[in-house]
C-alpha cells in the first residue's frame, strides 16, 4: 500500500494498518492512544493498589465513554441538525431488544458520506496558525507516509490544520475531490484508484438494495419515474445524469444517490441519508449495555465528569504543544479572536474514580469527610474476576505501605482544595447577599416613592 523506497520509517503499529492510511487519521489515532495512556497513568497515581489489568480496562472504559459523549453530543447534532436529532430521539436506557450491530447499508454506503467532506490538501499550521516551513501536503502524498509525522513536526501541525481549517463544502458539482477520484494511492500503485467507484462497487459486492428500497424504508415515496425524485433531488441536470446512467429509478445505486440528495435545512445530509444515520446511531446507543449513560455503568459522579469531556480537551491533554484552540473544535473559529487557552477548557476530574480507601481490604476506614466527597466504585470493578484484593498480599502491620502514604497525601490535598472551594463559595454568597440588599433597598425606595406620589395626588 506504500512506497517502501520513499522512506525507511515504518508505519505506526495499531490494530489495523489503515491507521496509517493518511496523516490526519494517524494523528487522531495517536491522540487517542496517548489519552488512554494518560488516563492509565493518572488512575495508577490515584489507586496504587490497582493491578495492570484493572488500570487497562478502566482507562479503556473511560476512553470509550469519552468517544460516545463527543460523538453524540458535539459532532452528531451538527451533521443531523435538529430534525435528525428528533429522529434519533432521547436516550431512555438500554433496550435488550435492539440489535446494536452495524447495518450493511451504513458501512458500505451511508457513512461514507464523510468522503465528500475531505479537503484535497492536508493543512499544517504552526502556533500562530500559519503554514509550517515544510508547507501543506497534497492528499495523495499523505497516504501511508508516517515519516511526515516523525520528521516534519509531529502531530500538532496536522491537528491545527484539522480544527483550524473548514472541511470541504459538499456540493453536487464535486462530491469527492480529485485527489480521491484521480490520485488515490498513486504513490503506491502504478494506476491510481477512484474512491467513489470503489464505494459503488463495494455496495454491489455486498448486495446492497437500490436507493429506491431505502426511500421506502425511510417513509419517503417510492419513485417510479425520475420526476418522482424532484423533492429530494431538485437539480434537473443531476436527475438527467441518473437517467442516462441507470435507465430506471429501480437501478440507482445507494451511495451516489445519497450523495446527490438535497440537504435538509439545518443539516449536512439529505433525507434518506439522515434516516439511515439516525437509525444506526440510535441502535448503537440503545442496544449497548455498556453505554456510558446507562445506569450502573458509571456512578452519577463519574457520568457528570465524562460530560465535561470534549475533543478540545483531548487535544490539549495529548498534543505536543497545542496551547490555543476553539472550545468547540467542530466549528471553525478565527485566530486569535475565536481561540481560548487550554486552561479554560473543562477537564475530567479523575478523583471520581478513586477508591474510598487505600486498599480494597480496608474499605470504609477513611473518615466521614472522605466518604462524603469521594465516589465509591463497585468492589468488582469492571471485571469481577480481576479484583486486585485477590492478587495483592496483605502488607505487614508494622509497616505503612507506600500506597497508604500516597493516599494520605491525596486526602490532604483534597481537603486543602475543599477548603479553597468553601472559601470561594463564601465570597460568592457574600456578594449575592450584597446584591440582594441593594435590590431590596431599591424596591423599598420605589414603594416609598409610589406611596408619596399617591398621597400627593389625593391632596
Amino acid at each position: 500500500m506504500r512506497d517502501e523506497n520513499e522512506s525507511p520509517v515504518p508505519c505506526f503499529l495499531a490494530g489495523d494498518h489503515r491507521a496509517n492510511e493518511q496523516l490526519g487519521l494517524t494523528a487522531m489515532h495517536t491522540l487517542w492512544f496517548r489519552e488512554h495512556n494518560r488516563l492509565a497513568t493518572e488512575l495508577r497515581a490515584l489507586n496504587p493498589h490497582w493491578d495492570g489489568d484493572t488500570l487497562y480496562h478502566e482507562a479503556r472504559k473511560i476512553v470509550g465513554a469519552q468517544m460516545q459523549h463527543i460523538t453524540y453530543t458535539h459532532w452528531l447534532p451538527k451533521v443531523l441538525g435538529e430534525a435528525g436529532m428528533k429522529v434519533l430521539g432521547e436516550y431512555k436506557g438500554y433496550d435488550p431488544n435492539v440489535n446494536a450491530g452495524i447495518l450493511n447499508a451504513f458501512a458500505t454506503a451511508a457513512f461514507r458520506f464523510g468522503h465528500t467532506l475531505i479537503n484535497p490538501i492536508l493543512y499544517r499550521l504552526n502556533e500562530t496558525f500559519q503554514p509550517v516551513r515544510q508547507g501543506h501536503v497534497p492528499l495523495h502524498k499523505a497516504f501511508f507516509s508516517p515519516f511526515r509525522i516523525t520528521q516534519e513536526g509531529g502531530i500538532d501541525p496536522l491537528l491545527r490544520g484539522l480544527f483550524g481549517v473548514p472541511g470541504k463544502m459538499r456540493v453536487p458539482s464535486e462530491l469527492l475531490n480529485m485527489e480521491l477520484t484521480e490520485k488515490l494511492f498513486s504513490m503506491a500503485h502504478s494506476v491510481s484508484l477512484d474512491l467513489a467507484a470503489i464505494n459503488i462497487q463495494r455496495g454491489r459486492d455486498h448486495g446492497i438494495p437500490p436507493y429506491n428500497d431505502f426511500r421506502v424504508f425511510c417513509n419517503l415515496t417510492s419513485s417510479q419515474e425520475f420526476e418522482d425524485l424532484r423533492n429530494e433531488i431538485q437539480n434537473l441536470e443531476i436527475r438527467e445524469k441518473l437517467r442516462s446512467l441507470y435507465g430506471t429509478t429501480k437501478n440507482i445505486d445507494l451511495f451516489p444517490a445519497l450523495m446527490v440528495e438535497d440537504l435538509v435545512p439545518g443539516t449536512r445530509v439529505g433525507p434518506t441519508l439522515m434516516c439511515l444515520l439516525a437509525t444506526q446511531f440510535r441502535r448503537l446507543r440503545d442496544g449497548d449495555r455498556f453505554w456510558y449513560g446507562n445506569p450502573g455503568v458509571f456512578t452519577p459522579a463519574q457520568v457528570t465528569q465524562i460530560r465535561q469531556t470534549s475533543l478540545a480537551r483531548i487535544i490539549c491533554d495529548n498534543s505536543d504543544h497545542v496551547q490555543q484552540l476553539q472550545r468547540d473544535v467542530f466549528r471553525v473559529a478565527p485566530y486569535p479572536q475565536g481561540m481560548v487557552s487550554c486552561e479554560e477548557i473543562p477537564a475530567v476530574d479523575l478523583r471520581m474514580w478513586q477508591d474510598c480507601c487505600e486498599d480494597c481490604r480496608t474499605r470504609g476506614q477513611f473518615n466521614a469527610l472522605s466518604q462524603r466527597f469521594r465516589s465509591k466504585r463497585s468492589p468488582g470493578f469492571s471485571y469481577p474476576e480481576e479484583n486486585p484484593s485477590k492478587n495483592n498480599p496483605a502488607a505487614p502491620r508494622n509497616e505503612e505501605p507506600s500506597h497508604s502514604r500516597s493516599s494520605q497525601e491525596g486526602l490532604e490535598s483534597f481537603v486543602a482544595h475543599l477548603e479553597k472551594t468553601v472559601l470561594s463559595l463564601r465570597k460568592q454568597v457574600s456578594a449575592l447577599e450584597g446584591q440582594l440588599r441593594w435590590q431590596q433597598r431599591r424596591a423599598g425606595e420605589y414603594r416609598w416613592g409610589k406611596k408619596t406620589g399617591e398621597t400627593r395626588r389625593k391632596r
